[in-house]
């Protein structure tokens, strides 16, 4: 004879074990103020030093010098990068005879949409963390000069290199690095950093 299955309501409640299955209160707020004493300690390092703030500017003026070069090489005409130190920025533009080609293209290294005459760069305005960048002077064949003018070969059309010098900090922590572009093949070198000032 086969046992009698109980009835539903005859079996025996059981209560499912409790899992732990989310996080209460307490341990969300340890990991917030865990995480908040983490970012304190790791924020003041992570900010860029003088030497990191120079190299990363002078690769954005080196990527903008090699942009009105090739500008010139691909339309056959000249383009000049024109200093102003004063000011702490330069600007690119057509300079050759083609009053057709005076209209830059869009660059998505421009701040304004659409096609214009000059695409300006102020240092000031560059995304930084550290201390600011700035311009220190320009110089060609032991003078200083405003500007640099690209070729249709990608040469300058000054005959001898010319020098650009960035600097950043103050007093003891002052430190400079330079640029130079080599007047026949238009191509900027980034240099090294150094605590020796540029001669004006």
């Amino acid at each position: 004879m086969r046992p009698a299955v109980p009835l539903p309501s005859e079996r025996p409640m059981r209560y499912p074990s409790r899992l732990h299955t989310g996080f209460t209160l307490l341990e969300v707020l340890m990991v917030i103020a865990l995480a908040g004493i983490l970012t304190a300690m790791v924020l003041p390092s992570a900010e860029p030093s003088v030497d990191e703030q120079l190299r990363a500017t002078a690769r954005i003026l080196a990527t903008d010098l090699a942009y009105a070069r090739s500008l010139a090489v691909t339309n056959n005409s000249r383009y000049r990068v024109a200093f102003d130190v004063e000011g702490n920025r330069y600007l690119i533009e057509h300079s050759g005879s083609n009053p057709s080609l005076d209209l830059l293209p869009e660059s998505p290294f421009s701040r304004t949409a659409g096609p214009q005459r000059e695409m300006i760069v102020a240092l000031d305005e560059l995304p930084r963390l550290g201390v600011p960048v700035r311009l220190e002077g320009v110089f060609q064949d032991g003078g200083s000069t405003a500007e640099v003018e690209f070729g249709p070969l990608g040469e300058t059309t000054a005959a001898a290199e010319t020098t650009i010098w960035l600097g950043a900090g103050t007093g003891e922590r002052s430190r400079y690095t330079w640029l130079l572009i080599h007047p026949v093949t238009g191509l900027a070198e980034v240099g090294h950093s150094t605590t020796i000032a540029p001669a004006q």
